[in-house]
């Protein structure tokens, strides 16, 4: 299932700021651990609906990447 392109970049960008406040580092830093991981890759292409968890476990699960 693919999800509204608008509403993902809605999604990474909470992601991002959430990684960001958790690590304590930039939002820059954080958009680019996002960007390069699996994480990414998987709700990108609609995988396993990952897009559909919520941003706490996305961001728990980058972490352990």
């Amino acid at each position: 299932m693919n999800a509204d392109p608008v509403l993902l970049q809605m999604k990474y960008s909470r992601i991002v700021a959430l990684l960001a406040k958790r690590k304590n580092i930039s939002m820059l830093e954080a958009l680019t651990i996002f960007y390069h991981s699996q994480l990414y890759q998987l709700i990108s292409e609609g995988i396993s609906d990952m897009h559909c968890m919520s941003d706490e476990y996305l961001v728990q699960e980058l972490m352990m990447e």
